[in-house]
């Protein structure tokens, strides 16, 4: 009897010591540092920045504990598809080229629009709404051409992919091609060299969707709806706006 008892509170101690389990949710988050001010490695080795402080906040408000993992950035995407990362934060743009989902942008930068049309000056092309029935020229594998493609049922566009940017600019010279969609800079170099072109920025929601920086997850991910939504709120109660003052503007 008394080494039945020895033994009872020899187990009782086991279940006491043993580890809890806990209830803590995990957030792993991949990033790649030596990018500023967008992620950095402090003295001590502690990540910072724009990315840092949102991806933080991202994870408060849907209630989970953030591990940050930073990692070279060409090894971002394989390594969300191979289950290491619940989504990266890395002032990664929405290329279509890229095999993961994507967030909505959520930082813009001035002058730096990746949609701007390039076209003739007398095309009769000056906003969005002059694209119907028109045939656009369109680089493949672009963020360009995944907003042409987003565009063109709605204004009847007939899209000419081709590899070659400066084969579609002498596409428009003769004719073939009315408008293209490109880089501002580059836009800007063309219109240089030739005047009979001009360029202006794009303003639809397709581009403003897909342009700037935005959150990649996996294909496979479930978070996609609340990381919108998050960022949605945060933008509604004004914190990504004081991180844009305190990273960009200060």
């Amino acid at each position: 009897m008394k080494k039945l008892f020895v033994l009872i509170l020899l187990v009782s101690s086991l279940i006491a010591c043993a580890p809890k389990p806990t209830d803590e949710k995990v957030l792993t988050i991949l990033t790649s540092s030596g990018y500023p001010p967008y992620e950095m490695v402090d003295v001590n080795g502690n990540l910072y920045g724009f990315d840092i402080d949102l991806g933080n906040a991202i994870g408060e408000l849907l209630g989970y504990t953030v591990k940050w993992v930073d990692m070279d950035f060409d090894g971002i995407i394989q390594s969300l598809n191979a289950a290491r990362g619940d989504m990266a934060i890395a002032a990664m743009s929405p290329d279509p080229a890229r095999d993961v989902l994507f967030s909505d942008s959520y930082y813009i930068g001035d002058d730096e629009s990746p949609f701007f049309v390039l076209t003739k000056v007398d095309s009769g092309i000056a906003s969005a709404a002059d694209f119907l029935n028109k045939t656009a020229g369109v680089q493949i594998g672009t963020i360009q051409e995944a907003v042409l493609n987003k565009m063109k049922d709605e204004l009847s566009i007939t899209l000419d992919p081709r590899k070659d940017v400066s084969q579609m600019v002498q596409e428009i010279m003769v004719g073939r091609i009315d408008f293209i969609l490109v880089e501002a800079l580059v836009a800007g170099e063309y219109v240089n060299q030739f005047p009979q072109l001009t360029r202006f920025e794009l303003e639809h929601e397709a581009a403003y969707a897909s342009s700037g920086t935005a959150i990649a997850l996996p294909k496979s991910s479930t978070k996609l709806d609340d990381v919108n939504q998050a960022l949605a709120t945060l933008k509604e109660n004004g914190t990504l706006d004081q991180l844009i003052k305190k990273w960009f503007t200060e």
